[in-house]
């Protein structure tokens, strides 16, 4: 399984008055690293139509700070028919401080329903999806 990691700049700004990455910050943060992992993947070219969030959880296990470095590491755990999830870790000096995972559908410009995952972005994502047992 290949996974894609990148670590953002995390800014002065992005801190809470407890002095910890603000939750909604965070957010911000792992998607940019799933959208430079897109452009890596050159998605955005064999999408033939766009991308809707349907749904996204994440579990806060240990504050995030600023300064050190925070490593994000995206997989794919599911492909469906016209949506895919995509995981993404985060690990700041050593140890775990999230997992966050993000359903996205496959949809159609124009019409905005969901059209079936191309072939093309298909093969792309299985390269990201764990080995099977």
């Amino acid at each position: 399984m290949k996974t894609f990691e990148y670590s953002p700049e995390v800014r002065w700004s992005d801190q809470d008055m407890l002095g910890h990455v603000n939750n909604a910050r965070l957010i911000t943060l792992i998607e940019e690293s799933r959208i430079r992992w897109m452009h890596e993947i050159k998605a955005g070219h064999i999408t033939g139509g766009g991308l809707l969030v349907a749904h996204q959880s994440i579990d806060y296990l240990v504050p995030v700070m600023y300064g050190p470095t925070l490593t994000m590491s995206v997989s794919v755990t599911k492909l469906g028919n016209s949506s895919f999830t995509i995981n993404t870790r985060g690990d700041q000096d050593g140890r775990q401080v999230f997992d966050h995972s993000v359903v996205l559908v496959h949809i159609d410009r124009d019409s905005a329903k969901p059209t079936p995952l191309t072939p093309q972005l298909r093969a792309v994502f299985e390269e990201y999806l764990p080995e099977a047992d």
